[in-house]
């Protein structure tokens, strides 16, 4: 199946970079007016391969990506001194005696959930919790790893005052941990979020490190669940969420309409194929440009780009990462928890005993007002080409063809 998957992704791999390199010129006129949009494509197809030439390849980096985790340390030296040598064995949670109060436990998650906005990580939180032996704490997303561990500036939004560490695991366990209990965060932001990297780095050209690579290094035997959808149906998703929400006036027109996603999203990849030319694709995902950008109309394109955030959880925790789609979820919501029970070595509840659960409790639904509002046949089009081949490769890296999205 792997040498399959990989000559598909030779058929198409002139396709991606003729969409991020020569694909879209946006012409611009001035904020009032409405921007026209053309395609400019190579009239000489050795001029396309030139161009292709003078950029890494998409998937494989000029430059690996290095990992320097003194910075965390140094961010968070309370981290490093509240961990013990070693963790308790009998406990399935990473768990241990406070060093200042020994009648005190502390345990880390064994249970990590990640995703992507508007992908079901709230539902399929929800859901996890009818184990008996799970247990997420005072909140579903503590986000501390991803934001509340260092003040964050959140342009034109809120900021996010520092917590210390200490309240993240007092946060974990409102309750008491038994030996058997499974501590689980769902801060589905762990994946991607490094929104401002580049202020709190300016000396530096990327990211210092991964949360990837923070949460193996504490604790390696760590189970991490993502959770993601058909890209397409995400963005979509998102886009009449944020901006069809109440959200401060900053957010921008609130005149939602397919015309103007479609604008949006040409303009999006126009400069994603500039940013991947100047600075290379791995780069670009990480951009906070390219991720925070539900303001003024605009999409992140980057974040349905799945393969570039799930690639370094794979690499770190190889068969201890398990990836799940919203559409098989829904498909067949009992199998899918009990493979969940199951991966993170729980005792398995019967399929009859996890439905009469889901029948007990509603589920969690999108409340928008736009529900209604269809995309352009045009725009979906579109996007199936620009993402066709990041959906090869995630299929390529996880070895599994239903994330292809074809």
């Amino acid at each position: 199946m792997r040498c399959h998957l990989q000559s598909r992704i030779k058929v198409t791999a002139l396709l991606v970079i003729l969409l991020l390199i020569t694909g879209y010129k946006v012409i611009p006129n001035s904020p009032t007016q409405n921007t026209q949009v053309t395609v400019s494509l190579p009239e000489n197809p050795v001029d396309f391969i030139d161009m292709a030439a003078e950029i890494p390849g998409l998937f494989q980096e000029a430059a690996p990506y290095r990992s320097n985790l003194s910075y965390f340390w140094q961010e968070n030296p309370e981290v490093k001194e509240a961990l013990p040598a070693a963790f308790l064995e009998n406990y399935k949670s990473f768990c241990w005696f406070n060093k200042t109060n020994q009648a005190e436990l502390l345990c880390l998650p064994r249970l990590y959930l990640g995703g992507f906005i508007k992908c079901g990580s709230t539902e399929l939180h929800e859901k996890i919790n009818f184990h008996p032996d799970i247990q997420y704490g005072a909140v579903k997303e503590h986000k501390w790893w991803s934001r509340y561990r260092l003040p964050h500036n959140w342009t034109e939004m809120r900021n996010f005052v520092k917590r210390p560490f200490s309240s993240y695991l007092r946060g974990l366990q409102p309750w008491k941990v038994g030996t058997s209990t499974v501590l689980f965060d769902s801060s589905a932001t762990l994946v991607w979020h490094y929104l401002f990297w580049e202020g709190r780095y300016p000396e530096l050209k990327e990211r210092p490190y991964s949360y990837a690579d923070v949460i193996h290094a504490i604790t390696p035997h760590a189970k991490v669940l993502v959770v993601v959808r058909n890209p397409i149906d995400r963005l979509w998703s998102g886009y009449l969420f944020f901006l069809g929400h109440n959200w401060p006036s900053t957010f921008g027109p609130k005149n939602l309409s397919a015309e103007a996603f479609d604008k949006a999203v040409r303009n999006e990849i126009d400069r994603f194929r500039v940013c991947v030319k100047e600075k290379g694709f791995r780069k670009c995902c990480f951009d906070t440009k390219h991720l925070d950008r539900y303001d003024r109309a605009v999409v992140p394109i980057a974040l349905s780009i799945y393969v570039c955030y799930i690639r370094e959880w794979k690499e770190k925790f190889g068969d201890q990462l398990k990836v799940i789609r919203l559409e098989d979820y829904m498909g067949d919501r009992a199998k899918t928890l009990a493979s969940i029970y199951e991966f993170v070595d729980l005792p398995p509840m019967q399929h009859d005993e996890i439905n009469q659960q889901i029948e007990s409790h509603s589920r969690v639904k999108n409340k928008g007002k736009h529900k209604n509002l269809a995309m352009l046949k045009s725009t979906r089009d579109l996007l199936n080409s620009f993402y066709k081949p990041f959906n090869e490769e995630l299929a390529r890296v996880m070895g599994d063809e239903r994330f292809l999205y074809g």
